[in-house]
C-alpha cells in the first residue's frame, strides 16, 4: 500500500456512511465522487476508476484527495456556480446608491424602507430588468446588509453649553428664600432617536445624523 493509500485508511472510510450520503445526494456529479472513493476503497487504481465511470484519471485523484482532506462532507459540499449578473457594471455601482441615499419614496416607489420587493420594482422601473429571484444575491454580490445603525453626534457649541449651565446658575444665585429647588435622583431627559435598521455596506454601519434638537428628525440613513 502507497503512502496515499495509507492516507485514505487513516481518514476512516465507513460504508454505513457512504451508503447514507449516497441516497442522500442525489445529484449525479456527487454521486459520481462517492462511487470514485468507493472503488479507490476496494482497491482500484485511479487509470480503472477512470474507464470504468468516465472522468479524468486526475479527477479520481482530486476526488481521494478530497475525502482524505475533508471526509464525506467536504467531498458531497455541492457546487456553486456564480449567476451572471442581469445587470453591468455600471447599472450596479448607480443601483447599490439607491438604498444607501434615498427613501423608497423618493425614486417613485410606495414606502419608506428597502425592501426585497421594491428593490425589485426598482430594478425594473430603472433599468428594465426583471429579478424574480435572486435580489439578496445581488445585494451580497455588492456587499451590502441589512444592519442597525449608530447616531453620530456633531461636537457641542461651547457658547450654547456655556449659556445653558449659566442660567440655572444665575437663577439660583438670584433665587430668595420663597423659591423652592426640587433635586431630581436618577432622572434624566433625552431626546435621543430611537435607532433604525438600515443598508450599508459590510463591516460598516449606517449612521443617524442627530443634534437632538426637539422636533429635529433624523437624517443621513434611510432604512
Amino acid at each position: 500500500m502507497g503512502y496515499k493509500g495509507m492516507k485514505f485508511e487513516q481518514s476512516g472510510f465507513d460504508a454505513t456512511e457512504y451508503n447514507r450520503r449516497f441516497h442522500l445526494n442525489q445529484a449525479e456529479y456527487i454521486r459520481i465522487r462517492l462511487r470514485c472513493v468507493l472503488l479507490y476503497h476496494q482497491g482500484q487504481e485511479f487509470e480503472a476508476i477512470s474507464c470504468k465511470l468516465g472522468p479524468h484519471h486526475q479527477t479520481v485523484r482530486k476526488h481521494v484527495n478530497t475525502f482524505i482532506s475533508g471526509g464525506f462532507e467536504q467531498l458531497c459540499q455541492q457546487d456553486v456556480r456564480p449567476q451572471e449578473s442581469l445587470l453591468t457594471d455600471e447599472q450596479a455601482a448607480c443601483f447599490k446608491q439607491a438604498p444607501l441615499d434615498k427613501r423608497p419614496e423618493q425614486v417613485g416607489l410606495e414606502g419608506n424602507i428597502w425592501t426585497g420587493q421594491l428593490m425589485c420594482q426598482y430594478l425594473l422601473q430603472t433599468y428594465g430588468v426583471s429579478y424574480k429571484s435572486g435580489i439578496y444575491d445581488l445585494l451580497e454580490r455588492l456587499n451590502l446588509s441589512h444592519q442597525k445603525a449608530h447616531s453620530d453626534y456633531g461636537n457641542a457649541d461651547p457658547v450654547r453649553q456655556a449659556a445653558f449651565l449659566n442660567d440655572p446658575k444665575g437663577t439660583l444665585l438670584e433665587a430668595d428664600e420663597r423659591t423652592a429647588v426640587v433635586k431630581y435622583d436618577e432622572f434624566s431627559v433625552c431626546e435621543r432617536p430611537t435607532s433604525h435598521y438600515g443598508w450599508a455596506g459590510k463591516n460598516t454601519r449606517p449612521r443617524v445624523v442627530t443634534d437632538e434638537k426637539k422636533g429635529c428628525a433624523p437624517t443621513g440613513c434611510w432604512p
